[in-house]
């Protein structure tokens, strides 16, 4: 019968310790690891945004030159010398308005300032004051704003107006907008011409070229990535 020292057992309990320690040490450390991973992983999903396509309307296809009429807008056309006959007028599809005593006038295509001209010149027969003032009271063509602004939708174009003033005229920034990064999307010649504008220059005072819009042109903000 083999007899068992008090050496032996506490050898014996020192190399059972020391298998438990070391087992212990490596689970820890891959426990560890695999924390550092779910947390990078975590950590890659909250920095990436998924954001909408770009949603350009149909008539954004159709571009016309900047500042002349077109087919909806809505003219003032004011007599000096014959309040009478003072009237406003929607541009019909056709691109005219229908005007007392001289009947259809061709408006679409045109400067506010190049039809004012021309019914001075085919009212002079008619009135002893034949001087005309034509306005523009409100535009069919607009712009489109969309992403990350309070209110999108279509700013209607009835003046000069940057693209800073077009987001601001949709309510401005929300507070995950990226001012850095605003889209505007141009057709020209029948192709949509993309323009990446940083706002943050302009928003904080600094000296930045206006970028002024054009009709049917669309403005998307992007969403900030944190």
């Amino acid at each position: 019968m083999k007899t068992t020292t008090m050496n032996e057992k506490t050898g014996g309990h020192h190399g059972h310790a020391k298998t438990a320690g070391t087992w212990l040490r490596q689970h820890l450390a891959s426990a560890m690891a695999c924390l550092f991973v779910a947390a990078g992983l975590f950590a890659s999903m909250g920095c990436q945004t998924t954001e909408p396509p770009l949603q350009i309307p149909s008539e954004a296809a159709s571009s016309r030159p900047s500042g002349t009429l077109a087919a909806g807008d809505v003219v003032i056309v004011t007599f000096s010398g014959a309040p009478e006959l003072n009237t406003k007028q929607k541009i019909q599809a056709n691109g005219k308005v229908s005007l007392p005593t001289i009947g259809d006038v061709s408006a679409a295509g045109r400067s506010v300032t190049s039809l004012q001209s021309q019914l001075t010149s085919m009212y002079q027969p008619h009135l002893q004051d034949p001087n005309v003032i034509v306005s523009l009271e409100s535009a069919a063509a607009g712009v489109y704003v969309s992403g990350e602004v309070l209110r999108p939708g279509k700013i209607p174009l009835d003046r000069p107006m940057t693209a800073l003033e077009a987001v601001m005229e949709a309510g401005g920034f929300t507070k995950f907008a990226n001012p850095k990064q605003v889209i505007v999307v141009r057709n020209e010649k029948g192709r949509n011409q993309r323009y990446v504008l940083n706002m943050n220059d302009a928003l904080s005072g600094a000296d930045s070229s206006a970028f002024y819009v054009r009709p049917f042109d669309v403005i998307y903000v992007r969403q900030s990535a944190w």
